[in-house]
């Protein structure tokens, strides 16, 4: 009886190790509820530290934020993964991606570290957590780097494989499976690639488009699935006469039908814009989209603030709450649960 058993046990035991290995699309997302929001500094300066927490981030005064010298010079994207409570960031300087452990107080440690030498000009990032994929944007070469297996790279690599887009992508975000590109200079567009994941390797074009009326230049790029809303940040002018002034947030509302093959222009439900708003270069955005808090966060990278909007705010409104910073704000992520 006993060696039927045992056999019994040996023969499911494959199955017990490839279940726990896979990870499920659906998974519910672990609970919290803290509000942190992470920030990644563009600074140069060794003595900037590029790496702050805003803990917690929704009260409506900012407390002095956890600093962490993560020793990523010229910062750029920046992403949690609750499921593993790790922080993933990107220099651009030193093309290097660092991964930290995320404490139970909030505080960082460090964890794997990998440097692509081929990765031009690093913006923002995205994660497939399911597939264990990475996607960071690189303005100067239109492109986008992809990384697989990437919780385990460590030393010098290169990108699994590297796509290339007909504009110059800026900030991206992924929501099952499909990704979201906002692409920067005068083109005022959204680029959306269905099925990411299948992409072969070279010239890749959207699945659908949409280009913002009234627009001038897109950086930051967020969205809600359970709202079916898109947010996008404008800098307009990045150092002309009044380019800390001129920057926007657009409001795209019902994007499952703005979105089409040949591409549409689209009018925003809202933009918020003005000189109350401390709008200049707003280079990033994040959205609590939980109906008991609706708040805009936005990295302001010209007057070197964090501004915070509520999602029903429009034209030219002061923000709900202001972190004035020392550094440079390039790119945000919101841990709101």
């Amino acid at each position: 009886m006993k060696k039927r058993i045992l056999l019994q046990f040996l023969y499911l035991l494959p199955l017990f190790i490839l279940s726990a290995c896979t990870k499920d699309d659906n998974e519910a997302m672990p609970q919290s509820t803290i509000s942190r929001l992470y920030v990644s500094n563009a600074d140069t300066d060794a003595a900037v530290v590029n790496t702050m927490i805003f803990d917690p981030a929704d009260l409506s005064t900012f407390t002095e934020p956890y600093k962490f010298d993560s020793k990523l010079p010229d910062g750029n994207g920046i992403l949690f993964n609750p499921y593993s409570g790790t922080v993933i960031q990107v220099s651009r300087k030193n093309k290097n991606i660092r991964t930290f452990r995320v404490n139970t107080d909030g505080s960082l440690t460090n964890a794997n570290s990998f440097v692509d030498e081929g990765l031009l000009s690093a913006r923002e990032m995205a994660y497939d957590r399911s597939r264990d994929v990475l996607y960071i944007s690189s303005n100067i070469d239109s492109a986008i780097y992809v990384y697989a297996k990437a919780s385990t790279l460590t030393g010098t690599v290169n990108a699994f494989k590297k796509l290339k887009l007909n504009g110059q992508p800026w900030g991206i975000h992924l929501d099952n499976n499909r990704l979201f590109v906002a692409i920067d200079l005068d083109r005022k567009e959204v680029q959306l690639f269905e099925n990411v994941s299948e992409l072969a390797v070279g010239n890749i074009s959207p699945t659908k488009k949409i280009t913002i009326n009234g627009a001038s230049r897109l950086h930051g790029i967020t969205y809600s699935a359970d709202r079916d809303i898109l947010l996008l940040t404008d800098i307009a002018e990045s150092s002309a006469s009044g380019f800390e002034t001129d920057g926007a947030i657009h409001i795209i509302k019902n994007v499952a039908t703005e979105f089409i093959v040949s591409g549409k222009l689209v009018s925003p439900a809202a933009t918020i814009r003005g000189f109350k708003t401390n709008l200049g270069n707003p280079v990033d955005i994040a959205w609590d989209d939980r109906v008991s808090k609706d708040l805009i966060y936005v990295a302001e990278k010209a007057n070197r603030k964090i501004l915070v909007f509520k999602f029903n705010d429009i034209g030219d409104v002061k923000p709900s709450a202001i972190a004035s910073l020392s550094s440079s704000p390039e790119a945000i992520y919101l841990d709101a649960r």
